[in-house]
């Protein structure tokens, strides 16, 4: 199990949400148109945490809902889909997450896209009650390409046949690290096609912590997930994704449902079947976990016979690369209509946006909020799509679709308003139009190998050996860093300036110093000020950047500031606290410079954080260093339903930092008649003042307790 799976800022069940209007006909939109010093007790502290175990909070003392704060850094930190302007509306913080992928269900099967037949009543529902996408489209309509695109928010088929995209990050280990449970029911069908290829991924089990990897029918899939969901901790946040086989070929009969003997006719049963079931299952999530925000898509759709060709995975026309995209979540998101083209790749940059998780820089999609928030979508979006086969490529654009075989090199462009079959090219009569979108069709795909390999550097697996091993947190190598100050290529001297205000070695401020007074670059400007005042130098550029506009960069220079006792950023701290989710490293550094500059306005956000096992030490020590005896109750009650022996000892000593006494006796009594008797408890006990309270000596009977050098033992 990652260590990283203990992080749980951001899920409260009540973070707090907006409220929406409902709508009863939503409108369709879009697409008109074509460190520093450590105190001794926080070292400590560090040391007995190392071995937390991965557990889920044991209390809630106050509701752990957050107010927005600031906007969330767009600046110097890596491209974020937690960069969001203040007033975000997309908040799914603290809700359970279902993604439902159907295999091989073409998007014009709904009854809400058009379909005459009315085999999809529940799915239907959903769409005119949440979001329904109308024209979202898989990356390649191949089950084990479409999957992974989804998963890791990226074209997975181009980077594969590269050498690359071996490694993502995928949907379950983000979420993961932000503390969700993962759990994935699918068949192994899934990784069928070009297995050898999928092997990392397929061997990985996309990263999900519970996996049920067998073929099964939609209802033995809803009594899997129900039985996994009997046995989760309510409180514990969860993404649960179910691929359902059906209606993939061979389409089996289902009893209770004849539409005759056909392909397209079982088809279409196998559709009906899929509803029923799809149906049942949210249905019974939804009883375990009320709010539930319900995802349902496919992986590909399914040909029949329209453009000559069966099935699936042979070319780019609407009827095997749509799908259907619905978000349902009552009193998140609005009942509305989308008509601009959108991924399925855009889903897990859409779901990481309204979790507040940043974003990997080599996420590929697109974030979807402007169409989910109470807000109408901004006007004149066409949107955007891309698919390809081995042999075809296509581009959306607003109702045009550029569809180009690769090795002709020809392309024919369609416009599916008015011929919604695409029977007939309208490239003739759009010449300019066709022309740019072959152009940008040709930009997209030249793009893959450079994006991967800017995202690489990005994720520091690109840079110079100094810097990967700075990023890594060897101090060590900080002077190596320094020397890269000097260096021609200024994203190498951007990043390293970076480095050195994360690493804090004061070795290196001869050469901050330098690059403070002579770099013609601003940003390295402003790393080396930042950098310098962390290693305690006074730098007025960092007074400058408590003013900037960026947020990202005034929470930076508060942070440094507060490291050195200087409190005027407080306000700013409080709120990017607040705006959360924060990673560990830097929610730590920001918990000690609480307690440095005695932040009294962090009195209430830290309480709130006392739920997350692997800060609740940091906090602790923070809170008895802040000196509020308003914080006396919350760590009583945190220290009364505390089962980990760590974070009883950091909650104790600020409990009896801040004046405690008998009211601690209690639990104490507990803690100390367990088999494993907390250490150092009398020793707290005494320190209080309440030995006699929980069975110890008074006064007299102590020297009972002294070894043979006159020091009190620790029991």
């Amino acid at each position: 199990i990652e260590r990283a799976d203990t992080l749980r800022f951001v899920l409260g069940e009540r973070a707090p949400r907006p409220r929406l209007t409902r709508r009863r006909a939503g409108p369709t939109v879009g697409a008109r148109s074509p460190s520093t010093k450590r105190s001794v007790s926080a070292r400590s502290i560090a040391r007995s945490i190392d071995g937390a175990p991965t557990v889920g909070p044991a209390l809630r003392l106050v509701s752990r809902g957050r107010g927005t704060g600031e906007a969330a850094p767009g600046g110097p930190a890596t491209a974020s889909s937690a960069a969001v302007a203040e007033g975000e509306p997309l908040d799914w913080r603290g809700r359970d997450l279902l993604l439902i992928t159907v295999d091989a269900l073409r998007s014009d099967r709904l009854g809400v896209h058009g379909y005459p037949r009315p085999i999809t009543p529940f799915l239907d529902s959903l769409a005119t009650t949440g979001t329904s996408f109308d024209a979202a489209y898989t990356a390649t309509p191949h089950t084990s390409y479409a999957i992974s695109s989804l998963m890791t928010g990226k074209y997975m088929r181009p980077l594969l046949l590269q050498g690359a995209g071996n490694d993502p990050d995928t949907f379950a280990r983000l979420l993961r690290s932000y503390g969700y449970r993962t759990a994935a029911f699918y068949p192994p069908a899934v990784f069928f096609i070009d297995p050898d290829r999928f092997a990392p991924l397929r061997d990985r089990g996309l990263d999900f912590e519970y996996r049920k990897v067998e073929p099964a029918p939609v209802a033995r899939r809803t009594d899997q997930v129900e039985s996994y969901l009997a046995k989760l901790r309510p409180e514990r946040r969860v993404f649960l994704w179910v691929h359902l086989f059906e209606p993939h070929e061979p389409y089996e009969a289902h009893e209770g449902i004849d539409l005759g003997a056909r392909d397209v006719d079982r088809y279409d049963a196998e559709v009906a079947a899929v509803d029923r079931g799809v149906k049942r299952l949210v249905e019974q999530v939804r009883a375990r976990r009320p709010g539930t925000v319900v995802m349902f898509s496919a992986d590909h759709g399914e040909e029949f016979g329209e453009h000559g060709g069966r099935y699936h995975g042979t070319t780019v026309y609407e009827e095997q690369v749509r799908v259907p995209l619905i978000v349902q979540a009552p009193g998140l998101v609005p009942a509305r209509r989308v008509a601009a083209p959108v991924q399925t790749i855009d889903i897990l940059p859409t779901v990481l946006g309204a979790l507040r998780i940043p974003r990997p820089a080599r996420v590929r999609g697109r974030d979807l909020a402007p169409f989910l928030g109470p807000a109408a979508p901004p006007e004149g979006d066409l949107g955007f799509a891309f698919a390809e086969t081995d042999e075809s490529t296509m581009l959306a654009e607003g109702s045009l679709r550029l569809v180009c075989a690769r090795q002709l090199g020809a392309c024919r462009l369609f416009d599916v308003a008015a011929d919604p079959g695409q029977t007939r090219d309208a490239g003739s009569g759009s010449f300019e139009r066709l022309q740019a979108m072959k152009t940008h069709l040709r930009e997209v795909e030249a793009a893959h190998g450079r994006y991967e390999q800017a995202g690489l550097r990005a994720e520091g697996r690109a840079w110079p050996e100094a810097i990967r091993r700075g990023l890594a947190g060897d101090g060590d190598a900080a002077v190596e860093v320094s020397a890269l100050l000097d260096d021609a290529d200024l994203t190498y001297r951007r990043k390293a300036a970076e480095v050195l205000f994360e690493l804090g070695r004061p070795e290196t401020a001869a050469a901050l110093r330098l690059a403070l007074t002579r770099d013609e670059d601003d940003r390295v400007r402003r790393w080396a000020a930042l950098a310098l005042t962390r290693l305690g130098e006074g730098a007025g550029r960092t007074l400058e950047l408590i003013e900037d506009p960026d947020p990202a960069w005034r929470r930076l220079a508060a942070l440094a500031l507060a490291e050195h006792g200087d409190g005027r950023g407080e306000d700013t701290l409080v709120a990017w606290w607040q705006a959360g989710p924060i990673e560990f490293v830097r929610a730590r550094q920001i918990i000690a410079a609480f307690g440095q500059i005695r932040a009294k306005r962090a009195l209430v956000p830290l309480l709130r954080s006392l739920d997350d096992l692997r800060l609740r030490p940091y906090v602790a020590a923070a809170l008895a260093q802040i000196g509020e005896q308003a914080a006396r109750p919350g760590l009583l009650e945190a220290f009364a339903a505390e089962r980990y022996v760590p974070a009883r000892l950091a909650l104790g000593e600020a409990l009896i930092k801040l004046g405690a006494g008998a009211e601690m006796a209690p639990p104490l009594v507990r803690f100390l008649g367990t088999p494993d008797a907390l250490p150092g408890g009398l020793s707290l006990a005494e320190r209080g003042k309440f030995l006699p309270s929980v069975g110890g000596p008074d006064g007299d009977g102590r020297g009972r307790l002294r070894d043979g050098r006159g020091k009190t033992r620790r029991v």
